[in-house]
């Protein structure tokens, strides 16, 4: 009777068990998708990005009851078409499975069939800028509503950095995602991206100046961020 009624009572117990570990699988939520952000530049963008992976990690890093995903950021000095192959390279090399991969690419000096044809041959996602990356920097500060040259966007983000006290504004700077989010900037320059959107949603991207789809990745991120 007593062994009988301890067989009973080691199957009640391995049966909770089982059943509270199914609960606890259930409520941890899916493993995110593993980034790969592969950029034109070599300075700017990989800054920036290597910024926001560094703030996710250290948030979140040594949480293990927290998934979030890996991002892989790749700064190359390539060109358009040559930034494509690279890409698709390192997607059919790579020892995991990419459920994000973005491209990152100006209008700059390509001229307009150069521009566009790179963005409708490219079988990823695209996160272009017209006319350069530094819009969606200038974006954190400001709502930019009218057709602007690169060399603009430079001055237009240099006086920010000045009267923000961040300095000379420098594509090589290291800590520039820092700099330009704080005091909740990040949330700003996605919704200014959106009105830029909004207000030039007609035409093919070269174009649509001004215009940036950078905040793309990072909207898909900014959870991270904000818990």
């Amino acid at each position: 009777m007593v062994l009988f009624q301890y067989w009973k009572n080691l199957i009640y117990i391995m049966k909770n068990n089982n059943i509270s570990r199914k609960d606890r699988l259930k409520s941890k939520r899916q493993a995110p998708a593993n980034y790969l952000i592969v950029c034109e530049g070599k300075k700017t963008e990989p800054n920036y990005f290597n910024g926001l992976k560094k703030k996710i990690n250290e948030k979140y890093g040594n949480k293990v009851d927290v998934l979030i995903p890996n991002i892989d950021i790749k700064g190359t000095g390539m060109n358009t078409t040559s930034l494509v192959k690279y890409t698709q390279k390192t997607v059919n090399h790579a020892n995991k499975v990419y459920g994000q991969v973005w491209v990152v690419f100006d209008k700059d000096e390509y001229n307009d069939e150069q521009f566009n044809s790179a963005i409708d041959n490219c079988n990823y996602n695209v996160a272009w800028s017209n006319p350069n990356f530094e819009l969606w920097l200038l974006a954190h500060f400001k709502k930019v509503n009218r057709y602007i040259l690169k060399d603009d966007v430079l001055q237009e983000l240099s006086k920010e950095f000045q009267r923000n006290g961040l300095g000379e504004y420098a594509k090589n700077d290291v800590n520039i995602f820092d700099k330009v989010t704080s005091e909740g900037k990040l949330h700003t320059a996605i919704k200014n991206c959106e009105y830029m959107e909004e207000v030039n949603k007609d035409g093919q991207a070269s174009q649509r100046n001004p215009m940036t789809k950078v905040y793309k990745i990072v909207d898909g991120l900014k959870e991270y961020l904000d818990r």
